[in-house]
């Protein structure tokens, strides 16, 4: 495995983008733009699964057989035809990462948990200039290939600069709360909002293709939220509609979408869903 961060000064930064370079090669790309542009996968990882009782990261909890990190992986190498993915881990768990990850992917780490902006902010040094980011979360085992390509070939056919994976429910989460206007613009993206109009809800679920400038052009003006201190994804595409960034989103009808594993009782469920 390939560990990349700004304290290991032996891999020189042309040697950590000659590697990502090498997505464009494996067909992990879209046309965009009139161009091309690599579609590079960055998959947050940094949790320590407290809440799951458990005495090794999270993402390396296995879930019938396999680890969760490696479910999704496998999942964008299908969908992208590429090995080579980024992974944003908390280093004190990299010995156990090395030994569970493929030699191709790359890590990045997040030393304290921050947020989900803060962990890509992480990954950004790696990531060649115009590239599409598509952002998975390690817990979320259940999101369905066809989900992800229907969210890819979304941002690519209507050149969006931010393209996202949501669902609607009757039921509240956690997530950031999508509004939508009379004819389907999504023109609100809070994250925490607690909603103040009766169900049915959209929900942002967790995949999202960003482009890499914008990500650049908002990180640093995020502001850490009042409650957790963290700064997250949500916020990024919050700034990005009040600037009138083209923001698309692909609604599922697939309900198991929405479960991250986080406690025993969400991997006991994921594990009789995959075994359906």
């Amino acid at each position: 495995m390939l560990i990349v961060s700004h304290q290991q000064p032996w891999l020189s930064f042309e040697d950590k983008i000659d590697t990502i370079n090498n997505l464009a090669e494996r067909k992990c790309y879209h046309c965009f733009r009139g161009g091309i542009n690599v579609l590079v996968p960055v998959v947050l990882a940094a949790g320590k699964g407290k809440r799951l009782k458990t005495s090794i990261p999270k993402p390396l909890v296995k879930v019938r057989g396999e680890s969760m990190i490696v479910h999704v992986l496998n999942k964008i190498k299908r969908i992208c035809d590429s090995n080579t993915s980024i992974v944003v881990i908390n280093p004190d768990s990299e010995n156990d990462f090395r030994k569970a990850l493929d030699s191709s992917v790359l890590i990045a780490n997040q030393d304290s948990p921050k947020g989900t902006a803060d962990a890509l902010k992480r990954a950004l040094h790696l990531i060649p200039e115009n590239s599409d980011i598509l952002v998975m979360y390690s817990d979320l085992i259940l999101i369905r290939e066809d989900s992800l390509k229907a969210m890819t070939d979304l941002h690519s056919f209507n050149k969006c600069d931010i393209t996202f994976l949501s669902g609607v429910t009757d039921k509240r989460f956690p997530y950031a709360l999508v509004e939508r206007d009379k004819s389907g613009n999504v023109i609100s993206f809070k994250e925490r909002k607690i909603p103040d109009f009766p169900p049915p809800w959209e929900f942002y679920i967790g995949p999202i293709i960003i482009r890499k400038e914008i990500v650049e052009q908002y990180i640093e003006r995020l502001v850490p939220n009042s409650e957790t201190g963290e700064i997250y994804i949500a916020d990024i595409v919050s700034l990005a509609l009040s600037d009138n960034k083209s923001v698309c989103g692909f609604k599922t009808k697939h309900d198991e979408e929405f479960l991250g594993v986080n406690t025993p009782e969400d991997l006991e469920l994921a594990e009789k869903i995959l075994s359906d």
